[in-house]
């Protein structure tokens, strides 16, 4: 018996080529043997795994999951898979050469059957409990992608998923991921309390706070904006018992508990030794002249070494200096560093650096980092001797005499935040010491914040001097807080937005045991109403959901759906399009309407493939079949070979072709771009809405057949 074992372990250790030994022979015990086999059998008839799979590995890992893959004696096919101990589906990634890279021939709704069919083959566990969320056509992998959540007593429970990738050609399993919890019961779905009351319970926990915002407009310039946001961003109520939960994550606790819880210059010529003279250019004079009234490096640095607030060290001797504008304001970045040898003999190795910013029109001081000696620097017997003589309280008072020493206008418009310690240790005695104290001060518009805009710094107690300074300062225009909704009107809109849903959300308690790890953890199942509303910003004045940028906030549209084009000609273009991102506003599609110059630049432009679009001057000009193929030879960034002089049209119409588009008809042509070649091209004829999606179908085709 223990022959035959011991025989077994080898073998399964030499198998297993790609994986150490100690991790194979981690799984090679008699019970581990038994267990192994017949997960194999329940994996490979799932996988459907044939005897051309001649190589095999494997390895059993953390968290009681088997791992095996599969190839061919050549390589060139491979299948890796991944299933717990009951043989259930974790992972399957499978790859052969002989993939063929084009465009689908078939929609995603015609894929979608073999989706089902190798669900209920392989992971049948979940046949009956998925829901479609999204689809999307990966052209790169030859496969339609599918998402799909699962789902309870007609109840979404998005935190378990099964995602898979299926090749559009075959039919076949490329990849799947199976998020799944098989043992959480499932609590009822009787009996709830209802959206509108949850609501009033969320209402009395989240408050809106009237808030100003750093954002950009629609041509990247700096914009402030207010808006309510929501100050607890999560937030759920239990849709039986009302109970309200804040967090997800529990230790030690019951989830109930937890949830309470250069102008001298300018006529200068320059000659390079063979005659050609430089002279410079009405920029480069304009650019020359702003430095004219600039601080030089050496008083910035000054300003810097002589601030009796700063700690510099006398040591940091090496100095460098870069000018850099930013938005017509120029900045000295300065760097202070001590260059001396460290000397380990002595134990003499901290060395100081400071990295300060200055404003070179004014000498205003941006921002200063400087290094203070650690406790890692010292030895045991000057950790002992240390001397903190300065208290919380005095360090606040250095930092703002220091701040109204330099922005004195700045700082009486702010409101202080927080102090922390920092720099901290616990001695040999068990007493926690820590270096400095750090401040923050927010500022405040008509009495509203506004966090990204404030000062802060650090303190060091033993020295007194200010290690760190930081002001963050807009220039652009404050809007009035005058006409804003209310926090009552803005809780009511943040909670009109996508995102306030009944589901099933798993949570996690963690225990003290006994186990390696110290505590066990178990993730259970509530039903709950849920706020993952994002992005989380209300307009205060209209109500209406922003953007992180403060732009109205568009939910893309990735699934088109149209009731127009079922019979025509180009269904299936206009399909595929849709299921690579690209479409059209609206319910229906108009495949025989003209399209306009500008919708084309939309359809292209939703295609990730292609870089760049037309700027088209007259966006609601219709599109003609030469213009067109100038647009799609450029999407294939063929523009230069398309401008040589070199092509003859045979189109019975060629004369029509604009001389500037003939090359470009040429390329499309030779590349059927526009389909088999016809005798006449029609080059001034208005591209249609259909004809169009099958234009860029087929330029995709060209863009990954090579």
């Amino acid at each position: 018996m223990k022959k035959r074992v011991l025989a077994l372990i080898l073998a399964l250790v030499l198998a297993a080529g790609s994986f150490t030994a100690p991790e194979a022979a981690y799984a090679a015990n008699e019970e581990t043997q038994e267990q192994m086999s017949k997960v194999l059998l329940i994996v490979k008839n799932k996988l459907e795994i044939g005897d051309e799979y001649t190589e095999f590995s494997y390895k059993y890992g953390s968290g009681e999951s088997w791992y095996f893959n599969w190839s061919t004696a050549e390589g060139d096919k491979w299948i890796n898979g991944s299933c717990d101990e009951e043989g259930r589906i974790i992972s399957v990634y499978a790859y052969g050469n002989e993939r063929n890279r084009k465009i689908p021939d078939r929609t995603s709704d015609e894929v979608l059957a073999d989706a089902q069919k190798l669900i209920e083959r392989v992971i049948p566990e979940t046949n009956g409990h998925l829901v479609l969320k999204s689809r999307y056509c990966q052209y790169y992998n030859s496969a339609y992608r599918y998402v799909f959540s699962r789902i309870e007593n007609g109840i979404e429970m998005p935190d378990n998923a099964v995602v898979l990738s299926v090749d559009y050609n075959t039919g076949e399993l490329v990849n799947l991921e199976v998020t799944w919890n098989y043992t959480a019961k499932i609590p009822s779905a009787d009996k709830l309390i209802g959206a509108d009351a949850a609501k009033k319970k969320i209402g009395q926990k989240v408050e809106m706070e009237l808030q100003y915002r750093q954002g950009w407009d629609e041509d990247g310039n700096e914009k402030i904006f207010l808006a309510y946001i929501p100050l607890t961003t999560y937030i759920a109520v239990d849709a039986r018992s009302g109970e309200i939960y804040t967090e997800r994550n529990y230790w030690n606790s019951s989830s109930k508990t937890a949830a309470e819880a250069a102008n001298d210059m300018a006529d200068e010529e320059v000659t390079n030794g063979s005659g050609f003279r430089a002279t410079l250019s009405e920029a480069e004079l304009k650019k020359i002249a702003e430095l004219e009234n600039l601080i030089s490096s050496d008083d910035a640095v000054k300003i810097i070494r002589n601030n009796k607030y700063l700690l510099v060290d006398e040591n940091a001797t090496t100095v460098s200096a870069s000018l850099n504008e930013n938005n017509g304001k120029y900045f000295w970045n300065i760097t202070m560093r001590d260059n001396r040898p460290v000397n380990y003999e002595e134990d003499d190795t901290f060395r100081s650096y400071a990295y300060a910013t200055v404003n070179a029109a004014d000498g205003k001081l941006i921002s200063y980092s400087a290094s203070i000696k650690g406790y890692y620097y010292y030895s045991q017997q000057e950790i002992d001797s240390i001397k903190f003589n300065y208290s919380k309280k005095d360090c606040r008072n250095i930092f703002e005499k220091f701040v109204k020493s330099e922005e004195s206008e700045k700082f009486a418009s702010c409101k202080f935040t927080s102090q922390s310690e920092t720099m901290g240790w616990t001695d040999n005695y068990g007493r926690d010491n820590f270096m400095a104290y750090s401040l923050s001060y927010t500022r405040y518009y008509e009495d509203i914040p506004f966090y990204s805009n404030g000062i802060s710094g650090s303190v060091d107690r033993v020295t007194g001097k200010v290690y760190s300074y930081r002001s963050s300062w807009s220039d652009a225009e404050m809007p009035s807080s005058k006409g804003v909704i209310g926090a009552e009107k803005a809780f009511d809109a943040y909670m009109s937005y996508e995102g306030y849903d009944l589901i099933y959300e798993l949570y996690t308690e963690n225990t003290q045991s006994d186990s390696i790890y110290g505590y066990e953890s178990e993730q259970k199942v509530r039903l709950v109403y849920r706020t993952a509303i994002s992005p989380a910003i209300v307009d205060a004045k209209t109500g209406k959901q922003l953007s992180w940028s403060g732009q109205e906030y568009e939910n893309v549209r990735t699934d088109y759906e149209y009731d127009d084009i079922a019979g025509t000609t180009y269904e299936k273009a206009i399909r595929i399009l849709a299921d690579l991102g690209a479409g059209l506003p609206g319910g229906s599609f108009k495949p025989d309407q003209a399209i306009t110059q500008e919708e084309f630049a939309t359809l292209s432009s939703k295609m990730s493939m292609f870089d760049s679009v037309e700027k088209f001057e007259k966006k609601d000009k219709k599109l003609t079949r030469q213009l067109a193929a100038k647009e799609v030879i450029s999407l294939l960034g063929l523009e230069k070979i398309a401008e040589l002089d070199i092509y003859k049209l045979s189109y019975s119409d060629a004369s029509k072709v604009s001389k500037s588009c003939k090359g470009y008809v040429a390329l499309a042509s030779g590349l059927e771009l526009f389909g088999k070649k016809t005798k006449k091209f029609n080059p001034k004829s208005a591209l249609t809405r259909g004809e169009a999606a099958q234009l860029l179908l087929n330029t995709l085709n060209v863009v990954i057949s090579y």
